[in-house]
């Protein structure tokens, strides 16, 4: 069985090539482009990649533009690259955003503006609203990160605490011919959600994010100057986001470019090519990451009892975005506890591996883009004195892994699909 799960190993490292290389299944309709006056703008930890692969495609010539990442990057073809914070806004963020909206003001009525927006927007293309304090606000998103809420659940407060979120941006491009091109980084794609919607019309109300800020027990805990500012707009003495149908942009197309599907189906081409028998789950997942893992695991043991269609050696690839209830004070991230939960699961169980990986490379506040974990893992684990569960207890799978030698790291893949997590059944 060790060689099994050496080769396991080596097959789902190999795996990470595709999440490097977001380009090859970027879906880009070119004929949206009609004239020569073009403009990119753009924020979000794929945005520098999806505005290159476009002008590869197309050989426009672009006016002028700006994009805010997550990572430093040399300027291309007129368009110049600011870093903003991630995952927590800070000034960075603010002044790059700033300069962001003047030049979006500025840009001539009737040109085409192209904006690339992906996952990490919400934290990089961020001006908060009057009264909050930049501090507070990335408090508000700390808390709301370690809560328990989902992504949606997340922007939609978010939306209700910045001037550009939930469509606003697209306010100030009215006068454009607006194309916004995206990389879903959500359950569901819903474009109202992708990196909190700047250029989408926001169907949620103030009121609703007070109500997700009750639901998770944080109204007390977040500034008080973010109660304030939703406490006024409920009661409708500051405008809530631009709606759907009524604020909506005159002249604005909008793609979804690449998605985590896309991904998963290219995995599964590249496994059958292997001999592997594969499945896909082909609704993205969205829910507490032990949940996640439990179900995950319940499928992987069954598919080795034998008591499922796909058959081994099999191959399973899950895609979605969990949560992660942060009791502890150790380190980690959502893919390194769902691997460390995982591993604990499928505990001497015969030849699974599995591989959890954050597809912008970056998994949390640590180094590391997730882990490769196995049946064995746990075993090894206990042998060396080290308990699996009081590091899952302490929310630590980062020393964990770091401990078992389990870790993946990729760095910053110029990619955002949610996370992956791909199984090995032999």
């Amino acid at each position: 069985m060790k060689a099994e799960l050496e080769q396991q190993n080596s097959i789902l490292r190999s795996l990470t090539e595709l999440i490097k290389d977001p380009a090859s299944i970027f879906k880009v309709d070119l004929s949206i482009l009609k004239t020569d006056r073009v403009w990119i703008l753009g924020a979000g930890k794929a945005s520098v990649e999806m505005a290159k692969s476009l002008i590869k495609q197309t050989n426009i010539e672009v006016l002028d533009g700006l994009i805010i990442s997550n990572t430093e990057h040399p300027d291309f073809s007129g368009i110049q690259i600011f870093k903003g914070s991630h995952p927590y806004p800070d000034e960075s963020s603010v002044s790059a955003s700033y300069e962001l909206r003047e030049l979006a003001r500025n840009i001539q009525e009737g040109d085409t503006v192209v904006f690339c927006l992906s996952g990490g927007a919400s934290s990089l293309l961020c001006i908060p609203v009057a009264g909050v304090e930049i501090e507070e606000l990335a408090l508000t998103y700390k808390l709301l990160l370690e809560s328990g809420a989902d992504i949606h659940e997340i922007n939609i407060v978010r939306k209700h605490l910045c001037e550009l979120k939930g469509g606003q941006l697209a306010q100030a491009l009215h006068h454009t011919n607006l194309i916004t091109l995206a990389i879903s980084d959500v359950p569901g794609d819903h474009l109202e959600s992708i990196g909190s919607a700047p250029t989408v019309c926001d169907p949620s109300t103030f009121k609703d994010a007070f109500q997700i800020l009750k639901r998770f027990s944080l109204w007390n805990d977040v500034p008080h100057s973010v109660r304030i500012h939703i406490a006024k707009g409920m009661s409708g003495d500051i405008p809530d986001t631009p709606k759907p149908e009524i604020n909506e942009h005159p002249n604005h197309t909008v793609q979804i470019i690449s998605k985590a599907s896309y991904l998963a189906d290219g995995i599964a081409n590249e496994l059958q090519s292997k001999g592997f028998n594969t499945w896909i789950n082909k609704d993205a997942y969205s829910g507490n990451v032990k949940m996640v893992s439990k179900e995950i695991c319940s499928k992987a043991i069954s598919v080795l009892s034998r008591n499922e269609p796909v058959k081994k050696p099999a191959a399973l690839i899950y895609y979605g975005e969990s949560t992660v209830d942060v009791n502890g004070d150790g380190l980690g991230g959502r893919n390194q506890e769902l691997a460390l939960a995982s591993a604990i699961s499928i505990e001497g169980q015969h030849s699974i591996s599995m591989l959890s990986i954050g597809t912008d490379g970056v998994d949390g506040p640590t180094d590391s883009s997730g882990a490769i974990i196995n049946s064995e893992t746990t075993l090894k684990a206990r042998k060396k004195k080290v308990e699996p569960e009081q590091y899952l207890q302490n929310n630590d799978s980062y020393h964990f892994h770091e401990e078992m030698e389990t870790h993946i790291k990729l760095g910053p893949t110029g990619n955002n699909l949610m996370d992956l997590q791909v199984v090995i059944i032999e």
